[in-house]
Order: structure tokens, then C-alpha cells, then sequence
């Protein structure tokens, strides 16, 4: 694994990339989204994805935000993952605001993996609202995944809202795929199948 802010490819430049841009605000809202890019990475295969991640309190950097601005405007898909607060990360907010004014209208998906407070209020579901505004605005689907924030004597417990969190994470990665079915990522052939001209 390539530090964070860093570019992990897996394949051969010949052959097409699914580019993941993924941002995060600490250690376990990273160990969640990675769990998801590697489910995904299992199936277009490993070969075939090039990730860069960012942790959201960096992107203050001037270079490293430039760097993850330009990852979001080439990714197919994007995943944010994050704490549900009364308003979303200001280095979250910058950074999305500079890629989506530079993103050219593609296909894509806006993965939001958002952990929840225990006791949810009025404002829980600010950072749902916030990104699903933008996944509109640049036109890419929107998924979206929640998991609540469980507090105990050994710490934070979280619980997909989903019972399931298999199932719930297949779905997600069937959803992302599908959206994406005519993007070429060849993920509807036999390995070393080519396409007809």
C-alpha cells in the first residue's frame, strides 16, 4: 500500500484503468473505505484500478490538494468517507468545491460511506444532503452507505445500518458497477477478451 496522497497502480498503463479517488477523516473512516475499494478491486480485478487516497486534514496543503483536486476530476469513482457532523470537514468542502467547477460532466459515482452518532438529531444528515447535492451537480450517481457510531467502554463500536454488512457491501460495489456498465472497463468479459471495432 502506497502512503496516503500517494498513486497505487495495479496494471499495465495499456490496458483500462477504473480510477478510485477516496478521501477520509482518520484511521477507521480509511480502514472502511478501503474494505470497499478492495471489494470493488476484487471484482473488475486488482490489475485493473489505480486509487489515490487523501486524509481530509491534509488536504489544507496547497500541493496536496492540488494533487487530490486532479485525482476527483479523472476518478470514475469517488468515495468520501466521513463523520456525520453539523457541517462537513472545511477541507472536504474545498476540495470538492475546486474539483467539481473543474470536473467535465462524465460518468461516475459519489460513494458516501458516513458513520452516524448513536443518537442521531436534526442535523445528522447533513454530510448525506451535502454530497448527494454535489454527486447532482456533477452529474454521477450517488451511493450512499451508513454505519452508526456506537460508543463502549473499549471505545467506538460501529454497526452497518444494514444488518448485513456483506450483503450490504456487495450490493454497493453491484451498484457502482452497474451504473458504470458502459464505461469499458470490460468488467462484462472473459479475461482477455477484446472488443469488436
Amino acid at each position: 500500500m502506497a502512503p496516503p496522497g500517494k498513486v497505487e497502480i495495479t496494471a499495465p498503463e495499456t490496458e483500462r484503468m477504473l480510477n478510485v479517488a477516496l478521501v477520509y477523516q482518520d484511521t477507521l473512516s480509511l480502514k472502511w473505505a478501503t474494505q470497499v475499494c478492495d471489494q470493488l478491486a476484487q471484482r473488475v480485478g486488482k490489475e485493473s484500478v489505480r486509487r489515490t487516497w487523501w486524509e481530509i486534514s491534509r488536504l489544507s496543503d496547497p500541493g496536496m490538494l492540488e494533487d487530490a483536486v486532479l485525482s476527483a476530476m479523472q476518478a470514475d469513482v469517488i468515495i468520501v468517507s466521513v463523520y456525520d457532523a453539523e457541517e462537513p470537514p472545511f477541507a472536504l468542502c474545498v476540495w470538492i468545491s475546486i474539483w467539481l467547477s473543474r470536473r467535465t460532466p462524465s460518468a461516475g459515482a459519489l460513494v458516501a460511506l458516513i458513520s452516524l452518532p448513536e443518537q442521531p438529531d436534526s442535523q445528522t444528515f447533513c454530510a448525506q444532503n451535502y454530497l448527494r447535492a454535489v454527486a447532482r451537480t456533477a452529474r454521477m450517481d450517488f451511493l450512499l452507505r451508513e454505519r452508526m457510531r456506537t460508543v463502549t467502554s473499549h471505545g467506538f463500536v460501529y454497526v452497518e445500518k444494514n444488518a448485513d454488512k456483506t450483503n450490504a457491501t456487495t450490493q454497493l460495489l453491484q451498484e457502482v458497477l452497474s451504473q458504470n456498465h458502459n464505461t469499458d472497463w470490460g468488467i462484462d468479459e472473459p479475461r482477455g477478451a477484446t472488443k469488436a471495432a
